[in-house]
């Protein structure tokens, strides 16, 4: 095993929380070391962009490059209902610190260009590496790696586990907590020729909920399509055939989907993702911290994925460049950081659960202008929590929810369903 090389900062892991994390580190000076346990490209899920994502895009300075790729536009994202016949298009708000408008991403392509970046601005990307071992001491972090049948040793101040939903340091030193009822199951694939909403309403991100889960519809750049489905895992369990067969049933059961897919051809095979809601610990620690995915994973219906990542990676650099400068590394110096990650996420945590309840959703869909709800919603769902929620808008927030709690009552009284979906 060769020498161990030093650095600042040893970062694991390339996608979106990694190399925005290591860029803005190197942008700040200070020599940066990222490993990377695949080659880029590589298929990834998690296309719909948000609208607070792009500021962070111009701070980086990697906004331009991606602005020339083509990359689908989208104004809003559109709800649908199969069981109530209900839909709402919501549209992103005007004059808030964010643009009205988001980009959908093939995943492959947008994370190379993130990662190059990162290596344009001086990183140390290493690639396909992955880190078998990190052990901490008084002086630092040294990590031990495998690449191409080789191992190496790498030595840092500190180490950001960008491992995603790896969860380098959970497996290894803490803990990972499942969020009940929200551990499902995707599948989805790319589809050619799939239809089209009119501009300029095209680009829009779709959900479409029925009887067994629900749908996203993603249009990207180039006639192409990216359509999942998310269920609960016993689904998939008591299905025990094929997958795309399976994945092809749940098309049938949505109408919205089969019609939309109706001529379409399937460009890739279906892909399966799990365990699509967790809670990571710890988040910090002594010369350590976690970004993106390795804290946590949020159910995908709001589009957070990446927001989350490339959020949290800026909070984390700034955090990590101000313990450089005074050489202090202890947990505690990163509470702040965990405190306004936490804070950011956990509006999306909330949403989501009220989302799979009736009541909520059948407010959701039929949202009321007044006393500013809609423009709270657009707020949280748009990543604005990270730079915190004025009261008005909490207090909006806390009257869209006494509303659905109100209409639990109102439905029961009707006869009409109330249990949550979250059993999906």
């Amino acid at each position: 095993m060769s020498a161990p090389e030093r650095y600042d900062v040893i970062v694991v892991g390339g996608g979106p929380a990694g190399s925005t994390t290591a860029a803005f580190l190197a942008k700040a000076g200070r020599r940066v070391l990222l490993f990377e346990r695949e080659a880029f490209p590589r298929f990834h899920v998690g296309e719909s962009l948000l609208p607070s994502t792009l500021p962070i895009f111009d701070r980086l300075g990697v906004h331009a490059t991606l602005a020339e790729r083509g990359f689908q536009v989208k104004h809003g994202a559109a709800f649908h209902d199969q069981e109530s016949g209900l839909e709402h298009t919501f549209y992103f708000l005007k004059d808030k610190p964010w643009p009205s408008y988001a980009y959908q991403v093939p995943r492959a392509e947008f994370d190379t260009i993130l990662l190059e970046h990162a290596t344009k601005l001086g990183v140390d990307v290493r690639q396909p590496a992955t880190v078998e071992s990190v052990a901490f001491d008084a002086e630092g972090v040294s990590a031990t790696v495998e690449s191409h049948g080789q191992r190496a040793a790498a030595r840092g101040r500190f180490l950001v586990d960008a491992s995603g939903r790896a969860g380098l340091l959970s497996v290894r030193v803490g803990r990972r907590e499942r969020v009940p009822n929200l551990g499902k199951v995707a599948l989805f694939a790319h589809f050619g020729g799939a239809w089209r909403a009119p501009a300029p309403d095209e680009g829009n991100i779709r959900i479409y909920v029925f009887e067994d889960g629900w749908f996203w519809w993603i249009p990207l750049a180039g006639a192409r399509t990216s359509v999942g489905c998310v269920m609960h895992a016993r689904t998939v369990r008591e299905w025990g055939g094929p997958l795309d067969a399976l994945y092809a049933e749940m098309i049938r059961r949505c109408r919205r989907v089969a019609e939309g897919l109706r001529g379409a051809e399937r460009l890739t095979p279906v892909h399966t993702e799990a365990n699509f809601a967790y809670r990571n610990a710890p988040v910090v620690g002594d010369r350590f911290l976690a970004v993106g995915d390795a804290v946590a994973f949020v159910d995908p219906i709001f589009s957070g994925g990446v927001h989350i990542a490339m959020q949290s990676a800026e909070l984390a650099a700034h955090a990590i460049d101000r313990a450089l400068g005074d050489g202090r590394f202890e947990a505690q110096r990163f509470a702040a950081y965990e405190r306004r990650v936490w804070r950011g996420l956990r509006p999306f945590f909330k949403f989501i659960h009220k989302y799979y309840e009736p009541a909520f959703l059948e407010l959701f869909l039929k949202p009321r202008g007044a006393f500013g709800m809609i423009d709270a919603v657009l707020s949280v769902l748009s990543g604005g929590a990270f730079l915190g929620m004025r009261w008005r808008t909490r207090a909006s927030l806390a009257l869209l929810f006494a509303l659905a709690r109100a209409n639990v009552w109102v439905r029961r009284r009707a006869g009409r369903p109330v249990e949550s979906r979250l059993e999906w």
